[in-house]
């Protein structure tokens, strides 16, 4: 519900990680892809668990979708200042040009590659309301080394 406040804990970021990486195993051996984690065990997120593993699952379902077989997805988690960064990369084709001032707009939405269907276009809508609602933000770009680049920044 983004109509209440979130319910703020502290989540270990790791383990999180580890429950995304679980709970999306079967598309990820659909597709041969590689999920990497980098979180130190020590750092946590202090979010709604419920909100934060949402937008999370959005972002990792569009790196599988967008990410090619045998490819690599990278999710990792770093302290800056007084705020958590949590990235997570595609190694597939980035963000076309088109696309790119629209991509938190409800509704919109990119063809998948494998399939040439697109998505609800709710996906990344959500994300950014559920950052905002942490007092966070979202950015979506293109890596210089290819693929999607989604970087979710939260106050600590």
């Amino acid at each position: 519900n983004l109509n209440r406040p979130p319910a703020l804990e502290a989540i270990p970021a790791a383990a999180l990680f580890d429950e995304l990486c679980a709970m999306r195993q079967t598309r990820l051996d659909e597709k041969a892809l590689r999920l990497e984690i980098d979180a130190r065990a020590d750092l946590q997120l202090r979010a709604d668990r419920f909100l934060l593993r949402q937008a999370l699952l959005n972002l990792l379902d569009n790196a599988i979708d967008f990410s090619p077989v045998h490819g690599l997805i990278q999710l990792g988690c770093r302290q800056v200042g007084d705020r958590i960064e949590i990235r997570l990369r595609d190694h597939g084709a980035g963000v076309p040009a088109y696309a790119q001032a629209r991509l938190f707009e409800r509704f919109y939405s990119t063809p998948r590659p494998d399939s040439g269907q697109r998505g609800t276009g709710l996906g990344l809508n959500l994300v950014e309301q559920v950052a905002r609602l942490h007092g966070g933000d979202i950015a979506l770009r293109n890596h210089p080394d290819g693929g999607a680049d989604a970087v979710l920044g939260l106050p600590v």
